[in-house]
């Protein structure tokens, strides 16, 4: 009698977006905001700080030191912030798909375009679409309440095949 290890299970991989489940991110811009509250702090601080006479140049080193801690404090304030997610572009009459990042350069300003054709699959609920790319990756979701592009849109999905 022999026993033979055998591999027929596969995972299936999970469908959608990958994320990080750490909290890496999250954490970094927790220090900044506690950052940009210290730098205030500092800013507002320094002109009540004991010992410190009120002559000409020790009121050019507040100002200065003043003016840093400010800058410091809108500069953690604004990395702080959560990334802005890209703008969905759907040109029916070009028949594709593309994600736009605003106020970008020129030459980075698209981030992905593809066409209706190359789509792996396009999920349909009621005024709800959800484009998949190759792989099985989640490229958008759009919701069109305007029903003349509704179906302009889902005529040129069924041009493309991508729908029934």
């Amino acid at each position: 009698m022999t026993i033979s290890a055998e591999q027929s299970f596969v995972p299936t991989p999970a469908i959608g977006a990958a994320h990080t489940l750490n909290g890496n991110r999250l954490m970094v811009r927790i220090g900044m905001r506690i950052g940009a509250v210290t730098m205030t702090m500092v800013a507002m601080l320094i002109w009540i700080a004991p010992g410190a006479g009120w002559e000409t140049d020790m009121i050019v080193f507040k100002m200065m030191v003043c003016l840093s801690a400010l800058l410091a404090a809108v500069w953690f304030g604004e990395a702080s912030l959560p990334p802005v997610p890209p703008t969905v572009e759907l040109d029916v009459e070009a028949s594709e798909l593309r994600l736009i990042r605003e106020g970008a350069p020129k030459d980075a300003r698209v981030l992905e375009r593809c066409a209706f054709e190359d789509l792996h699959m396009v999920e349909l609920a009621g005024k709800h679409i959800t484009f998949w790319g190759r792989g099985n990756r989640l490229l958008a979701e759009v919701t069109l309440s305007n029903a003349i592009l509704h179906g302009a849109l889902l005529d040129a999905l069924r041009v493309a095949g991508k729908i029934a």
